[in-house]
């Protein structure tokens, strides 16, 4: 037995649960699992190893809080202990017996009908200012007697009843915390899955550019706009004329609001900002940013968390032009150099020799013809913050090859990707 699963018997034993039954542990994280035993469902957690407790909003404590808040609403778990000791926690639940509408093939008529028994359970949620912000197919639970259960309320939250409705029926974020899946988009796939492929290709073309016009749209200035505005609107107007996004598009990679006006894009800067901001203490770090495009998080390093230097790199040289004025906007100077990662030349020696504390490596492995180069260089470092595209035991693995031994989820992108922490 590997020193793993002796850490979960020691766990089912300090509960008393060792006669339960492993039902699910998650795919990037060995130290959460739920169990099943004596009709009740177990959520446990090892506090000292797990690591993806920042992609949740609530803890167990948290989740055991708002579910007893929910008691007396059918079809919600009913929570009847919350346990915990220096190293383990756990949320005990009553059983519910049912299959997740995931698995299920059903056509419109019944679809309509469990939606329709979910939508009651939800209005009751919303009128105690409870929002679930995680209504996805694997959450809905339907029994023999065709009864309907919510279940996980790991990323629920609290809120009015007015921003209940609106994120748990339409998905549509009223605050800082997101909204992962609504009534609105369970329909929206449904619809896209019944349809022909060729139709929803035609679809998604058509409203994707619909959509590329409303983000290319820089705003209009008044008289009045300061001259950290007028700065920032000549370094957006360059980035949509780059390719270094969406080649012909005229589309900038990320959108900011500042000062009342928005400058477009296809990434929303505050979202990303808040979660990279906190992975680690960027204090006086020399700070070399790989793949960066308009160098936003450079920039931002430099502004508002003290990183000592910052090195942004990228292929193309009209990007690095919004990337300087973006630097003047702000008052900072980042070192802006142009490079191909897959060229011949040595850049190594060159990148190696500004000596960073931290590299950043977001969203750029995908777009290397030479992989393993890139992975042998981010090597050389002893803190990496890296962005994939592959699931996160592939990436991971690459990780751990070039010498990383601890590696962490720091968070999860707007597009859903993980973002790890990597340390030697």
């Amino acid at each position: 037995m590997d020193k793993t699963e002796q850490s979960w018997r020691e766990c089912l034993g300090i509960f008393n649960i060792e006669s339960a039954t492993l039902l699910w542990q998650s795919s990037c994280d060995a130290f959460r699992r739920i169990y099943a035993g004596n009709e009740h469902i177990y959520k446990v957690v090892d506090l000292r190893r797990e690591t993806t407790s920042n992609l949740r909003v609530q803890d167990l404590a948290g989740e055991f809080a708002i579910l007893k808040n929910c008691e007396g609403i059918q079809g919600i778990p009913s929570a009847t202990a919350h346990l915990r000791t220096g190293q383990y926690e756990v949320l005990v639940m009553k059983g519910v017996e049912g299959v997740p509408l995931s698995k299920l093939h059903i056509g419109w008529f019944r679809l309509l009908s469990i939606l329709a028994k979910l939508s009651i359970i939800l209005l009751k949620l919303s009128w105690r200012g409870i929002s679930h912000n995680d209504i996805r197919p694997d959450n809905i639970l339907i029994t023999d007697d065709n009864s309907i259960y919510l279940v996980d309320f790991d990323q629920a939250c609290r809120t009015t009843f007015i921003g209940a409705i609106a994120r748990q029926f339409f998905g549509i974020n009223t605050g800082v915390i997101k909204v992962h899946g609504s009534i609105m988009s369970i329909l929206r796939n449904y619809i896209l899955g019944a349809m022909p492929p060729r139709v929803v290709k035609i679809l998604r073309r058509l409203f994707s550019r619909k959509a590329r016009e409303k983000l290319r749209a820089l705003p209009v200035l008044r008289d009045d706009a300061s001259f950290q505005i007028k700065t920032l609107l000549k370094a957006w107007q360059i980035a949509q004329e780059s390719d270094a996004n969406s080649p012909g598009q005229n589309l900038a990679y990320y959108s900011l609001s500042l000062e009342g006006y928005c400058f477009p894009g296809e990434r929303p800067w505050c979202d990303r900002w808040n979660m990279l901001r906190s992975i680690t203490d960027y204090s006086g770090k020399r700070i070399l940013e790989l793949g960066c495009n308009m160098a936003l998080l450079s920039t931002y390093l430099l502004k508002y968390s003290n990183a000592g230097a910052a090195l942004a790199v990228d292929i193309d040289d009209k990007i690095l032009e919004s990337a300087k004025l973006i630097n003047t906007a702000f008052g900072v100077k980042a070192s802006l150099k142009v490079q191909n990662l897959d060229a011949p030349d040595d850049w190594e020696s060159e990148l190696i020799d500004f000596k960073p504390d931290i590299v950043f490596a977001l969203n750029v492995l995908n777009w290397i013809q030479e992989k393993q180069r890139l992975l042998n260089f981010l090597g050389h470092f002893q803190e990496v913050i890296y962005e994939g595209h592959d699931g996160i035991d592939v990436e991971s693995s690459r990780l751990r090859s070039v010498g990383f031994q601890h590696i962490e989820i720091a968070g999860l992108s707007e597009r859903g990707r993980e973002v790890i922490h990597c340390r030697r």
